[in-house]
């Protein structure tokens, strides 16, 4: 066999593994019904009280203020497109952490590493489907935001907004890697995970621009692949002011998205080295 022969064979035999993953997390899901139904309905539980700080604090939801901040002169349009991303965030920090975790829970961890492909291959498969999961949310958040406060989007700006996202989505990976990897180490990995999410969306101009912020923790935003995601897309989307030029936000964002992933399977491997030489993989 050629050797270019046996490397595309083993790429197809990973993607049928990552997507093997991705399967058996949907049936899982779509067991537990009421469970899958809630994940639809809650974020629109959480977005609430997001609008109604901005109604009481600007006493309406269009604020002249924020329109010479940002150009952007409705708190739903900008808050709604900024709390999108808490979801892909929550996916990286807590789905794909959780991943190994469940595994645990569920006496299977064992198994699916002894399986005939990298280890980081289930993390993919989990990261596959935490995004056509949370995709699918997102979607549905979408339509029903947009047509409740008859929210106009710019649709022009469709292409390159997720171009933006699915950059900001593989650096957001990295993070996740690195949560998957310290699990295997820490198990109580909902530490990391609640320390890194919080610190993020904090920094990450979600709900307020980032011009609020004190210095400090405007520096610290320029390192996280939310910030230029969330400005970039709305940007294309709502017609946002941007403090930087979109050649550099892309730039930055597919520099961060390279260190980060780096880092995360660093990371990964390294834990999972500790893991086996402990021998702490099965302990609970």
């Amino acid at each position: 066999m050629k050797r270019g022969e046996g490397s595309t064979k083993r790429v197809f035999h990973y993607l049928r593994a990552i997507n093997a993953e991705n399967i058996k997390e949907w049936k899982i899901e779509l067991t537990y019904k009421p469970d899958f139904i809630r994940q639809f309905i809650e974020p629109f539980v959480y977005l609430f009280p997001y609008l109604l700080y901005g109604y009481a604090l600007l006493g309406g939801r269009y604020s002249e203020h924020l329109k010479d901040m940002t150009g952007i002169g409705d708190m739903v349009a900008y808050t709604f497109i900024g709390y999108l991303f808490i979801g892909f965030l929550n996916t990286a920090c807590w789905a794909m952490g959780f991943s190994l975790r469940k595994e645990q829970w569920y006496g299977t961890l064992e198994t699916i590493f002894v399986a005939p492909v990298p280890r980081w291959v289930y993390v993919a498969g989990m990261a596959l489907h935490s995004t056509c999961h949370q995709g699918l949310i997102m979607l549905i958040q979408a339509v029903v935001i947009t047509t409740f406060f008859a929210i106009v989007l710019k649709m022009g700006g469709l292409f390159p907004a997720l171009a933006l996202v699915l950059l900001m989505l593989l650096g957001l990976y990295g993070l996740g890697i690195i949560v998957a990897g310290l699990t295997i180490a820490l198990k109580q990995w909902w530490v990391v995970s609640e320390a890194l999410s919080t610190l993020i969306v904090v920094v990450t101009p979600i709900a307020y621009p980032l011009a609020v912020l004190p210095i400090v923790l405007r520096k610290a935003s320029m390192f996280l692949p939310t910030t230029y995601g969330i400005m970039g897309v709305r940007h294309f989307m709502l017609g946002e002011q941007l403090a930087v030029s979109l050649p550099t936000i892309f730039l930055r964002l597919a520099i961060i998205m390279v260190v980060w992933l780096t880092f995360g399977m660093a990371t990964f491997l390294i834990m999972d080295r500790y893991g086996r030489k402990k021998g702490s993989l099965s302990v609970y």
